[in-house]
């Protein structure tokens, strides 16, 4: 096999116990990898030394290593480094250091994909069905899967993490310090943690429960852990949750990063949780467009006419740690119809409205000197119709309605 210029290495903190995710060149020798840390006392250098193991990936395939220290052979890794990555980038890069990490693999190599969005799957949703699947199952699978890199993927993509500060932006405006919330598909807890600053408790609710235990060990580590409440739930389960917060009911739910795409049964979710929101209380979520503008000028741009709308047909099968997926994707007017007449629109942004989908990102940083005043529209235009109509993910805040008994 052809190597690779990366390996991503996974260590768990010392004293936390969180993944900890970072890319590193490599080269192999000998059976082995060998690593130059520019900084011996970085984390991951002591979390894998601390452990004597970690986790590597290659490309798909994932292996588990033992980690030990190799400086008696800098030099002839450091040659090998020059061969790999050229003598004045090594030279650059690493003619300080004065230590290597040498990752011995033991065990199988697991082949294990990452998230990486709608055009990545390789199964039809006709083969996901004929396979009789599970749907929660499965879905539960894939972000079990993909939970010990899933903070990592999303934190170094820009669109991703533009995406979140934006989200937890609006949010926040509708939030008082009173407040017991609830969070639907809370993922690893990254957005929860946050929320738990602002408010007197967060019920984080998620299908995954690897993702869960992440928060748990997220909210111990930040001191958190008495103002969130995990609970393994579908989101149309999510009457469920009522029993936790007693006789008041929250005012404010929250779903963030096309949670609710993954939740085909829309229509219960949006009965159960008008029965637990308080009169007049809010659903601020977000949710996945079938038709997103700026994905289609891309490919438009690119002649990739056939990638143009890849949304066109529901499901959408994606790739989630490895495995395919269904997700549902809605237009903002089927989305707002779906939870009518239980509750009534307060406000529905384009996230984002000009900017491409997070799977482009890559490709809107190698011109962002060019297009970076479409990050100033985002904030005067995203609100406004029609171009809020037509982001990579739509953000709208529900009402609930007083006037029905939900049915």
């Amino acid at each position: 096999m052809k190597s690779s210029k990366y390996i991503r290495l996974l260590t768990r903190g010392r004293k936390t116990g969180l993944p900890h995710v970072v890319e590193l060149r490599f080269i192999p020798l000998g059976g082995a990898y060998y690593v130059i840390p520019g900084n011996p006392r970085s984390d991951w250098v002591l979390n894998a030394l601390s452990g004597n193991s970690a986790t590597v990936r290659e490309g798909d395939f994932v292996f588990e290593a033992s980690a030990a220290t190799a400086t008696p052979n800098l030099a002839s890794v450091m040659r090998a480094f020059e061969d790999k990555y050229g003598e004045n980038f090594t030279r650059r890069w690493y003619g300080d250091s004065h230590a290597c990490i040498r990752l011995t693999p033991f065990g199988p190599r697991l082949r294990r994909g990452e998230a990486s969005g709608e055009l990545s799957a390789t199964t039809s949703f006709a083969d996901w069905m004929n396979g009789g699947n599970d749907y929660y199952s499965e879905v539960a699978a894939a972000f079990d899967s993909a939970s010990t890199e899933y903070d990592f993927t999303i934190n170094r993509n820009f669109i991703n993490t533009w995406i979140r500060r934006r989200s937890l932006k609006i949010l926040r405006g509708y939030l008082h310090p009173e407040d017991a919330v609830v969070e639907i598909g809370c993922g690893t807890g990254a957005e929860t943690i946050q929320v738990s600053r602002w408010v007197d408790r967060v019920v984080a609710i998620d299908i995954s429960e690897r993702m869960l235990e992440l928060l748990r060990a997220k909210a111990s580590a930040r001191r958190a852990k008495e103002k969130v409440i995990p609970l393994r739930l579908a989101a149309s389960d999510i009457s469920l949750a009522r029993e936790v917060f007693g006789e008041k009911k929250p005012r404010v739910a929250y779903s963030l990063n096309g949670a609710l795409n993954c939740e085909p049964r829309l229509r219960k979710f949006a009965f159960e949780l008008h029965g637990l929101l308080e009169e007049n209380g809010l659903l601020v979520c977000s949710v996945r467009n079938n038709l997103c503008l700026s994905e289609a000028l891309s490919h438009l741009f690119a002649l990739q006419f056939a990638k143009m709308n890849p949304r066109k047909r529901q499901p959408v099968m994606v790739s989630v740690g490895g495995k395919d997926i269904p997700s549902y994707y809605y237009s903002p007017k089927s989305f707002v119809e779906t939870f009518s007449p239980m509750f009534s629109v307060e406000k529905m942004v384009a996230l984002p409205a000009f900017l491409p989908p997070a799977y482009l990102s890559d490709h809107y940083l190698r011109f962002r000197e060019l297009t970076s005043g479409l990050e100033r529209a985002e904030t005067s235009l995203s609100g406004k119709f029609p171009f809020n109509r037509f982001g990579d993910q739509t953000l709208v805040v529900l009402r609930r309605r007083q006037d029905t008994d939900g049915g």
